[in-house]
């Protein structure tokens, strides 16, 4: 019997059975009438009930707009049945009807594999290798940004962020959309992508807060795993001070100058939590000795002292989140956790949504974690 890689089952999915797939993990799917290559599916990846994970027909990708960026099939059918990579390769084959060699592993005496063995293949899957070889990003025309209105959105400014930090980033809005432009930049500056957060509620309710931008037919999009917002701007600072904070979207990082300075600005986002092996090597180029991770309060402390089933297995995604994240990390550098079990945050608050003293405090209270049991015993 022949089998076939992972890459080259994707390979054969087509969108038909992408469509039957995610109806047997119990969403439907919405159209885009301004992309015929584009589909809407409820995030049942996190288990969600909104219509904010689209699938991109063309590349195969998903893009989860609300946690966990630029996912594959096999990271959708994980989060939607917490499973393992393995069973979830297991639950595509069965729908197609056949096998990849994924399923033919060498296994040990009992027939399983021990726990220092998966630690050794996740190693080997994410191993730090510098990036002598740059992967090869979009590259736009910068002048496309003098289209834009030298303008910031003053809910921003009430929330914290400095008309001197979003200049600095080169945040501006766009009135002809209501949208605010957030630029996002490569390592080296250049223009990768473009992201507009809608203040229109028509886009807010169906999906589209945070999009890229379409101007005369040209969407700015750009594979959001493969960098990180803040990287070209605060690379210096992370080289200096060698340390980063990771947040989840871009107003944290902006924040988090206009707080402490951009002299001091050590702040990264990833645009959700599904932090890639990409992501991490970037981070560790620049030197770091501490890495430090800030995403937001995914869990309900109340809901799950009241056994509530959703909100222990959103609890559980965020400990399997630092999970992965602590295994990735802990070879090279110290990791730590900025962590809230209290009214200080409110549910899905980012660590530095409640003001620059509320984040100092969770700042200096943030847990270094020193082995994976200590992360694997918070599991419920």
């Amino acid at each position: 019997m022949s089998f076939m890689s992972r890459d080259e089952l994707l390979n054969i999915i087509t969108t038909e059975d992408v469509i039957g797939i995610m109806a047997k993990l119990g969403t439907d799917y919405k159209t885009n009438k301004s992309h015929s290559d584009q589909l809407y599916f409820r995030t049942v990846c996190h288990h969600g009930n909104k219509y904010k994970l689209l699938y991109y027909t063309d590349s195969k990708l998903f893009h989860c707009l609300t946690e966990d960026g630029i996912i594959s099939l096999f990271d959708v059918v994980m989060g939607a049945l917490e499973c393992e990579f393995i069973d979830a390769v297991k639950f595509i084959e069965q729908y197609k009807g056949i096998k990849t060699f994924s399923t033919k592993r060498k296994v040990g005496i009992q027939g399983r594999k021990s726990e220092a063995e998966k630690d050794m293949e996740f190693l080997d899957k994410h191993l730090y290798k510098p990036l002598s070889t740059k992967i090869k990003l979009p590259n736009y025309n910068n002048d496309i940004l003098k289209i834009f209105d030298d303008y910031y959105p003053s809910c921003w400014e009430d929330e914290g962020l400095s008309v001197e930090e979003m200049e600095y980033f080169g945040v501006k809005m766009y009135f002809n959309q209501m949208k605010a432009i957030l630029p996002h930049r490569d390592i080296n500056g250049n223009l990768i992508g473009i992201r507009g957060r809608s203040f229109m509620e028509s886009d807010i309710d169906n999906g589209k807060k945070y999009m890229p931008i379409t101007i005369q037919g040209l969407t700015y999009r750009f594979p959001t795993g493969l960098t990180l917002y803040g990287a070209y701007e605060n690379k210096d600072n992370i080289k200096r001070l060698k340390k980063c904070i990771l947040f989840e979207g871009e107003k944290s990082p902006i924040k988090y100058g206009s707080y402490y300075g951009q002299n001091n600005n050590i702040g990264l986002a990833t645009l959700g939590t599904n932090l890639s092996s990409y992501q991490r090597n970037l981070i560790l180029d620049m030197g770091v000795s501490e890495v430090i991770m800030a995403y937001d309060k995914q869990f309900q402390p109340d809901l799950i002292d009241k056994e509530d089933d959703k909100a222990i297995k959103e609890y559980n995604a965020y400990i399997k989140k630092m999970i992965k994240a602590y295994k990735m990390f802990s070879p090279y550098c110290l990791f730590s956790i900025i962590y809230c079990e209290d009214d200080r945050l409110d549910y899905k608050d980012a660590p530095i949504d409640k003001g620059k003293e509320v984040f100092s405090e969770l700042y200096k209270e943030r847990i270094t974690i020193e082995n994976i049991e200590e992360l694997e015993e918070s599991l419920l």
